[in-house]
């Protein structure tokens, strides 16, 4: 720390202000218990002590100079548009900052996406995507603006991967999946054109075959949002029949900024769009104007091939959420650790250790629940053990994290802000970034409404509720410990109530199933975190003794289940006031101590 600082630090405790956390020490990974356990629990043991190196380097970088560069980029070094070069050439460049720039090259160079396709040096094998997301984790906590292009990446990298032909692989696989910045090919994905939004099947790009040229078609048309615009490649849906409406007539294409023959493609940026957060990304209308694309596989199985990229974009939207729910508790905790108020310590206050551990709550039980989804898309994408119903299921969990992790995001952020009070709401603060950057994870990769239907077209199509019912049951079913079994009682009864109610919805009119599609998700999410919460508290409990988990299980039931006539009023243990420091300092809690306040 320097003198300077330390001379501001000591005014602020002067002046009952918490000091600057000191970027020199802090630490997103060291600092978090809880996702240190995720790793132990999930990744391979042969991966654990690399990645677990590679991600305390991260975590400092992200809680250090990645930030500084992220509140840079968000008030004052916004990417800009450059229309025409001294001729009057229309070159649509975009200009990002320095900063974004090292950023950029610091999280791919950790090989966030070069080790999905790549071995590990030291491991002699490739990454799962576990290790991705934790990186995402980390990188969104101090920036999830930025994650958007490495998950538009992630996402070009899989279709070249796995639908491309031998030579779009050769041609642009590896700069996809460089760790090089400057030989790395970022992706980008252009789906939203302006009459259709969520409505992909609206969408009027068309292509056309090249003569003479198998698999090369121009495309022409506009996409009205498009993200990471001035990524070297893009992915791209047009329509090349006509004939077919909807999302069947729509193919799938690679289209590059530059041609392999080094000129620019025919591709002009209208205008960057003004957003309310997520200011590193930039987001633009784009003019495809007889662009040259690359087909992706068949002509008309586009949007299926989309369909499987937009799974690994929700998980990513999903560990943005979480990123940004525990960097509210962090920013939180740490305010409230120095602040006094009415002669004491604010922490002290009962209702801010209610604030405190709800943040705590959010973050900690939907990272679980996240992470142990993740483990699913693993078994299908990198180790291809899954069977057919873990495949369904990965396929249910999706849109259902996705779903409530947005939602959560948002509510955890503003949480923070009233934590810190006036100064929640002052930009010198990260705390109004965390609230407008959240904003948008609840619209990316499909509004609550639109998940609502995805899930609903898993259950029918597939039985995906089915496997969930399973899933739920079997996992309850596995459970030894005699503090689980309180919670195996009422995880069965509310197992037993969401299979009744989707059997009586789906007898009613359409209309009001999709009316009421997001009430069964909301069931099925609650049930499946708890779940995770519970499943987690066993295996602390046996590896180490600790039954704090179980606490936090507890609170969990409390707020998401326990519906009672006083409105909780009456009978509250103040199981967070009560353990507050255990809980917020990932303490030790012996099982005699706990056992009294848990269910019998």
């Amino acid at each position: 720390m320097t003198n300077v600082q330390a001379l501001v630090n000591e005014r602020a405790y002067a002046d009952n202000i918490p000091p600057e956390r000191d970027r020199q020490t802090d630490n997103f990974f060291t600092a978090d218990p809880n996702i240190q356990y995720l790793l132990r629990r999930y990744l391979p043991p042969h991966f654990q002590a690399w990645a677990a190196r590679e991600l305390g380097r991260m975590g400092a970088l992200a809680a250090g100079p990645m930030d500084e560069r992220a509140a840079f980029t968000d008030r004052e070094g916004k990417p800009r548009l450059r229309k025409y070069n001294r001729l009057g050439e229309d070159i649509s460049e975009i200009i990002t900052n320095d900063g974004y720039k090292q950023t950029a090259a610091e999280v791919y160079g950790a090989g966030i996406v070069h080790y999905l396709y790549h071995p590990v040096p030291e491991v002699g094998e490739k990454a799962p995507y576990l290790y991705s997301y934790l990186m995402g984790y980390l990188v969104s906590q101090t920036e999830p603006g930025f994650y958007c292009p490495v998950t538009l990446t992630m996402s070009a990298a899989y279709l070249v991967d796995r639908f491309g032909s031998q030579e779009l692989k050769e041609r642009y696989g590896k700069g996809l999946t460089s760790k090089e910045y400057d030989s790395l090919y970022e992706g980008a994905t252009w789906l939203t054109e302006r009459q259709g939004g969520s409505d992909v099947g609206a969408n009027a790009t068309v292509a056309v075959p090249v003569e003479g040229r198998p698999g090369v078609y121009q495309l022409t048309g506009e996409k009205f949002f498009a993200s990471n615009a001035g990524a070297m490649v893009a992915t791209v849906l047009a329509r090349v029949n006509p004939e077919r409406p909807g999302t069947k007539g729509l193919g799938l294409f690679l289209v590059p900024w530059i041609k392999p023959n080094g000129e620019k493609n025919s591709i002009s940026v209208r205008r960057l769009k003004e957003k309310l957060g997520v200011n590193a990304v930039p987001s633009a209308e784009v003019l495809l104007e007889g662009a040259e694309g690359y087909l992706i596989g068949e002509a008309e199985n586009g949007f299926r091939y989309m369909a499987e990229a937009l799974n690994i974009s929700r998980i990513c939207n999903a560990v943005a959420s979480v990123g940004i729910m525990r960097r509210a508790f962090h920013e939180a905790r740490y305010y409230a650790a120095y602040r006094q108020a009415f002669g004491a310590p604010i922490t002290d206050f009962p209702m801010v250790r209610d604030m405190l551990v709800s943040l705590l709550l959010n973050a900690e039980a939907s990272t679980g629940a996240v992470f142990d989804m993740i483990h699913y898309y693993d078994k299908v994408q990198t180790y291809g053990s899954a069977t057919e119903e873990e495949r369904r299921l990965a396929r249910v969990l999706i849109p259902l994290l996705k779903y409530r992790t947005g939602e959560e995001a948002i509510s955890s952020a503003h949480t923070a802000i009233e934590v810190h009070g006036g100064n929640g709401y002052i930009e010198e603060y990260v705390t109004p970034r965390l609230l407008r950057d959240a904003q948008v994870l609840t619209v990316w990769e499909g509004t609550a409404n639109i998940l609502g239907l995805d899930l609903l077209r898993v259950m029918r199509k597939e039985e995906g509720h089915v496997a969930f019912d399973r899933l739920i049951r079997e996992r309850v079913r596995q459970w030894k410990q005699p503090l689980s079994q309180p919670f195996a009682r009422r995880l069965l009864e509310e197992a037993d109530q969401l299979r009744e109610n989707v059997a009586w919805l789906m007898q009613q009119p359409e209309a009001y199933i999709t009316y009421k599609c997001k009430t069964i998700a909301d069931q099925m999410v609650d049930l499946y975190t708890l779940s995770c919460l519970v499943d987690e508290a066993e295996d602390q409990l046996a590896q180490e003794g600790n039954a704090r988990k179980y606490l936090l299980a507890q609170l969990y039931w409390h707020k998401h289940f326990a519906v009672k006539p006083d409105r909780g009023l009456r009978g509250d243990h103040m199981l967070d006031v009560r353990f507050f420091q255990e809980l917020v300092d990932y303490g030790f809690v012996p099982e005699e101590r706990a056992k009294p306040f848990l269910p019998a």
